[in-house]
């Protein structure tokens, strides 16, 4: 069966099912059409969201959804940096005062139920090619067939397969991978994210439900290797050199090795063509370190939205630029304060992984799609 729709969502995270959300609610004629396997099993990074989740949630209808399941309250981030002390950052400046630890595959799957119920339909199917042709996309979902829509838009994250097959190559400043091992039995320690810098890079974990706790650690590629932080040994080595991370799990046990995850900053130079656009991580990756990657996805669906009916409903293609610029910016913007959180940090400025980030070593290239086939392979 072929399908012929005005909108086809490849990717069904945060950011493609906030764009089918809200674009049902701002536009309910389109037809829209949500092309994504089914979710994958393996286990999710630890996450936190920050305070301002809730009125995007609100906005989306589904602010009632998420307090049902219960999610945790999260008050402030704990880290060592720029110090070995362990300072804290708490929410008591911003109005709502709380974050929120997640639940990822609640969180997922809430968020799919609302994008299905919003939709005309659903192909559990990956997108492996599309072209551009007399103002349609046609786009081959493999085995599920060829389909045609009006106007397409890459939700895939990272990979940003619908992007790579135009002829795009994400931008990247960086290599930063994350290295993270769960945690059974974590034997309590703080609930809230904490953070602790070391001489190759940081340390990140977070207690996650089930009475778990995720650890990662983030640093460049090429010191994973040095460091043999994809061998649960190497990793453990290295995580006996902190302060503060370390004695949360000394008694705890590891559920398996480690799970490598591509982590750089990257972007979509500009858009790929006409009535095609990008959200959430297909168009830009933001360094963990931000905490913003979910917030980040519903934002950039929601105004996402509003640029495709404005083009589809309208004829108005101004909101699908200002939509561009939107993301240009909002980069921007990250990249300044990215680097400005980076420079607290003086104790190894020699070493590295800090030298990249303080000494204007990093410019933007070609993120490589055999380079993030290879992590990803990794961590399945």
């Amino acid at each position: 069966m072929s399908l012929d729709c005005d909108v086809l969502i490849a990717g069904a995270g945060p950011a493609g099912c906030a764009a089918a959300v809200s674009l049902a609610q701002f536009a309910p004629d389109l037809r829209i059409v949500l092309a994504d396997a089914a979710p994958a099993q393996d286990a999710r990074i630890g996450e936190t969201v920050p305070p301002p989740i809730k009125p995007v949630l609100e906005h989306l209808g589904l602010w009632g959804a998420f307090a049902a399941d219960e999610p945790s309250p999260s008050y402030r981030t704990l880290s060592a940096w720029g110090s070995a002390a362990l300072g804290s950052n708490e929410f008591l400046l911003h109005p709502s005062q709380v974050g929120w630890r997640l639940d990822r595959a609640r969180f997922d799957a809430m968020m799919r139920r609302a994008a299905l119920a919003s939709i005309t339909a659903h192909l559990p199917a990956r997108v492996t090619a599309v072209r551009r042709e007399a103002e349609r996309w046609h786009i081959a979902c493999g085995s599920f067939g060829s389909h045609t829509a009006r106007l397409l838009v890459d939700a895939t994250g990272r990979a940003a397969v619908p992007g790579r097959l135009t002829g795009q190559r994400p931008m990247s400043e960086d290599r930063l991978v994350g290295c993270f091992v769960h945690f059974a039995a974590s034997g309590g320690g703080p609930q809230e994210v904490l953070l602790e810098a070391f001489d190759d890079g940081w340390w990140y974990t977070a207690a996650i439900p089930d009475s778990r706790r995720v650890v990662a650690c983030m640093s460049d590629a090429d010191l994973v290797g040095q460091l043999r932080l994809a061998d649960l040994d190497g990793w453990m080595h290295v995580l006996a050199r902190t302060r503060h991370l370390a004695p949360l799990v000394q008694q705890a046990r590891p559920l398996g090795p480690p799970r490598l995850r591509a982590a750089a900053s990257q972007i979509i130079p500009r858009p790929a063509a006409d009535f095609f656009i990008a959200v959430g991580d297909a168009a830009s990756c933001f360094d963990p370190i931000s905490g913003q990657g979910i917030l980040k996805a519903l934002r950039s669906g929601i105004f996402a939205s509003y640029a495709i009916a404005d083009a589809l409903c309208r004829d108005d293609a101004k909101g699908m630029r200002r939509y561009g610029r939107f993301v240009q910016d909002e980069f921007a913007s990250y990249r300044a304060t990215s680097r400005a959180y980076y420079a607290l940090e003086r104790r190894w400025p020699e070493h590295p992984f800090w030298r990249r980030r303080q000494d204007g070593e990093r410019s933007f290239v070609s993120a490589s799609p055999a380079a993030d086939a290879a992590l990803a392979g990794t961590s399945r």
